[in-house]
């Protein structure tokens, strides 16, 4: 699906345990000038909330942000969803609620690309990377539905969550961090091309 001009794409960076390093890989393997916006959302710690921040700008020279409520999303920045928040976004503005206590894992990358779907439509980009548990699986037949792309890390440190969005069927692409990149770049300047690709495990 094509997007507007002034309508970019949003790709949603979803990971938990392992997902630092390829968080860094891709981030310091995109050109500054995609035109799409990345929203980097990770379990993590409340404990040390500008760790992550500060070693993904390390990797990129696009501007590196932390989410604050009622933020406009804008492209060639990096959002970084602070910890123990769900993130919402409706016409491009940001909108943060407490996570409620929940047994389990946390369901915060449901809970974004649920809430982002169909409000971005084709322009939603979704990536699961390393982690435990299934976060983000559940929510990836709306990303489909609502003409988004989807990809899966081939090779996870934790292989959890992206074989659970492969066991979904909903995923186009399993690619490698490094791989992932390459695509997201491409992808940003509506260059990437979409070939019928079975989902696959990653290896």
């Amino acid at each position: 699906m094509q997007t507007h001009p002034d309508r970019f794409r949003v790709a949603v960076l979803g990971g938990s345990a392992g997902g630092l390093e390829p968080y860094m890989t891709i981030l310091g393997h995109l050109a500054r000038d995609t035109g799409m916006a990345f929203i980097v959302i990770q379990h993590r710690s409340p404990h040390q909330p500008h760790r992550l921040p500060r070693l993904l700008s390390r990797m990129t020279t696009m501007p590196v942000v932390d989410i604050e409520q009622g933020m406009r999303m804008e492209p060639n920045h990096i959002y970084i969803v602070p910890p123990r928040m769900q993130l919402l976004i409706e016409d491009d503005i940001f909108i943060l609620r407490t996570e409620p206590r929940l047994d389990g894992w946390p369901r915060t990358i449901d809970t974004l690309l649920r809430s982002t779907a169909a409000h971005l439509n084709g322009r939603l980009v979704a990536v699961i990377l390393s982690g435990l548990d299934a976060d983000g699986a559940a929510a990836l037949h709306l990303v489909k539905a609502a003409g988004g792309i989807t990809f899966a890390q081939a090779g996870a440190q934790y292989e959890s969550m992206p074989q659970s969005a492969c066991d979904t069927g909903c995923v186009d692409y399993v690619l490698t961090a490094h791989g992932i990149a390459q695509a997201l770049n491409g992808l940003g300047k509506d260059k990437f091309s979409r070939p019928h690709l079975r989902a696959r495990p990653p290896s």
